[in-house]
């Protein structure tokens, strides 16, 4: 079966990893904004170096193992630069790279160093207003703790701004709350880590279930954090020893990035 991971941070993947990845089924990947050094404030030329070694190395290096690789791009609410406008005046030009599908991760995390979370909602805001005029989707992440209390915070900037729900994944979701972003009409991406308490048999019993399979992504959000890049495959092979073979892949695609 072949699967995408909707969430990433690719360039922490060694060659290695991305031959297991792809021998387990993983044949695209969507690889969103971070900056492993969570405790330096970067410069918006920090940010484009990165951007542009995520747009014009990494998808022909995830190539070689027969890993598509798409982009998300913006500003990390855990590295927030200095200068943090100039990287936004820039962000449509990388918009129009063919292997950007979206602007993610963002959102707002109360525990960053770099940014308190009224200048990350300053922040957010704009990337929303970019997303709404640019027609691109939105990949938020969600904090550890009151997960609830986030996505209502995004749906409320999210209406404000007048981004198309079917262009938003609210990341990060566990089953305690991927009914509630269901609800509110938003897809799920559930991020499978042990740190984040979801482990590959509870992501199984989520696809056992069945529920609104169409709004359900499956992610690893591998990085330098403790993280398994087959996360992914290993919640399908779960799902598959208890019987589930629904004809929908898990993870099969992005809103209306043109990836699927």
């Amino acid at each position: 079966m072949e699967m995408m991971d909707q969430h990433l941070h690719i360039d922490s993947r060694s060659l290695e990893e991305l031959a297991m990845m792809s021998m387990a089924g993983i044949k695209a990947v969507v690889s969103h904004v971070y900056y492993p050094h969570q405790h330096v404030r970067m410069t918006p030329n920090t940010y484009f170096d990165y951007y542009d070694r995520k747009i014009n190395w990494e998808p022909a290096r995830t190539k070689t193992e027969l890993i598509e690789t798409f982009l998300g791009v913006g500003i990390n609410m855990v590295n927030v630069p200095t200068d943090w406008e100039k990287v936004l005046e820039a962000l449509p030009r990388y918009l129009k790279e063919e292997k950007v599908v979206c602007i993610g991760e963002i959102g707002i995390e109360p525990g960053s160093e770099t940014g308190d979370p009224g200048i990350q909602e300053e922040i957010l805001k704009e990337e929303l207003r970019i997303a709404k005029e640019h027609n691109m989707p939105v990949n938020f992440h969600t904090p550890p703790k009151d997960k609830e209390k986030w996505i209502e915070k995004y749906a409320a900037l999210l209406e404000d701004a007048k981004v198309d729900k079917d262009k938003v994944v609210i990341d990060h979701a566990n089953p305690s709350v991927v009914g509630f972003i269901w609800e509110l009409g938003f897809y799920a991406g559930v991020t499978i880590q042990k740190w984040r308490n979801v482990t590959p048999l509870e992501a199984a019993k989520l696809l056992e279930k069945g529920d609104h399979l169409d709004r359900l992504m499956l992610d690893s959000d591998s990085s330098p954090k403790w993280s398994d890049a087959l996360s992914v495959p290993k919640a399908v092979h779960e799902a598959q020893k208890r019987g589930v073979h629904h004809a929908v892949t898990p993870s099969s695609g992005f809103p209306d990035g043109g990836v699927g």
